[in-house]
C-alpha cells in the first residue's frame, strides 16, 4: 500500500488523513451548496449545523475506534499507539447523525431538506475516504494463504508472503460510488418528472444500501464489534421505514 505521501524529518503526511480530510471537506462543502441552492436553506443555519456535525463525526469516529481497540491493548495484542489511532465509521455516523437531529430541531430546520442535501455528499465522502483506509491498510478484510490467489484479492504491506485478503475498503468505496450514481439518477427523476418533492428519498435509500452492505459484508472484515452490527441493522430498518413514510406522504400529497 501507500500509507505515507511525504516525509520530511520527523513529519509525515499520511494518505489516510489526507483522503479522509478531503472526503469530509467534500461532504461539508457540497452539502452546504446543495442545501442553499436546491432547498433554499439559510447559509448561516446550514454552516452552523455542518460544523457541529463535522466535529461530532470526527470525535465519534475516534472514540469508537479507541473503544474497539482498547480491549485488544489490555489483552496484549496491540501496542498503546495502535489502540489510540485510527477512526471508525460507525461512531462518526452515529455521533454526526444525532448531532444533526439535535441541531436541526434547535434551529427549526426541516430534517428532510437537510437529509436530502447531505445524501449525495455522504456517498461521495465514503467513496473517497475508504480509499484512504486501503492505502493505510486499516479496516482490512479477512484472508488466508493462497498458492494461486484469486484476482479479486489484495496483499497488504504487513501480511506474510502468500497471504491475501478480501478488499473490504475498495469494495465499500465501489459501493459508495455506485450508490452516488444511483442517487443522482433518483434525484434527477424526482426533479424532472415530478417537479421535486418535500419528502426525503435519496438519504433513506443510501442509508438502506450502505447498512445492508455492512450487514452482509462485515463478516469478511476483521475486528468488527457487535455494537456496529446492531447499528447497521437499526439503520437499515430506519431506512426502510423512512422510505415507506416518504412514499405514503408523497401519495397523500398528490391526492390532496
Amino acid at each position: 500500500m501507500f500509507p505515507v505521501i511525504l516525509k520530511i524529518s520527523f513529519l509525515e503526511v499520511r494518505s489516510y488523513y489526507v483522503l479522509w480530510a478531503s472526503a469530509l471537506f467534500i461532504f461539508v462543502a457540497w452539502t452546504r451548496r446543495r442545501a442553499e441552492r436546491l432547498w433554499g436553506m439559510e447559509d448561516g443555519d446550514v454552516t452552523s449545523v455542518l460544523l457541529r456535525v463535522y466535529c461530532a463525526g470526527v470525535l465519534g469516529s475516534y472514540a469508537a475506534a479507541v473503544t474497539e481497540k482498547l480491549p485488544r491493548f489490555f489483552a496484549g495484542e496491540i501496542a498503546l499507539g495502535a489502540a489510540l489511532s485510527g477512526l471508525e465509521s460507525w461512531g462518526g455516523i452515529l455521533a454526526g447523525g444525532l448531532t444533526a437531529l439535535w441541531s436541526l430541531k434547535k434551529r427549526g430546520m426541516r430534517i428532510e431538506a437537510f437529509a436530502e442535501s447531505a445524501a449525495l455528499p455522504a456517498a461521495a465522502m465514503m467513496a473517497v475516504g475508504r480509499i484512504g483506509c486501503f492505502l493505510e491498510g486499516c479496516c482490512a478484510g479477512v484472508g488466508k494463504f493462497y498458492a494461486s490467489p484469486p484476482c479479486w484479492t489484495v496483499h497488504m504491506r504487513n501480511d506474510a508472503r502468500g497471504f491475501y485478503r478480501f478488499p473490504s475498503q475498495l469494495a465499500e468505496s465501489l459501493l459508495s460510488f455506485a450508490s452516488l450514481l444511483l442517487l443522482l439518477a433518483v434525484e434527477k427523476y424526482l426533479r424532472k418528472k415530478r417537479g421535486g418533492t418535500r419528502h426525503a428519498f435519496c438519504f433513506p435509500l443510501y442509508m438502506l444500501l450502505y447498512s445492508l452492505y455492512r450487514l452482509l459484508f462485515d463478516a469478511y472484515r476483521e475486528a468488527v464489534s457487535p455494537e456496529a452490527r446492531v447499528l447497521w441493522a437499526a439503520a437499515a430498518l430506519a431506512g426502510v421505514l423512512w422510505l415507506a413514510a416518504s412514499f405514503i406522504g408523497e401519495r397523500c400529497a398528490s391526492r390532496g
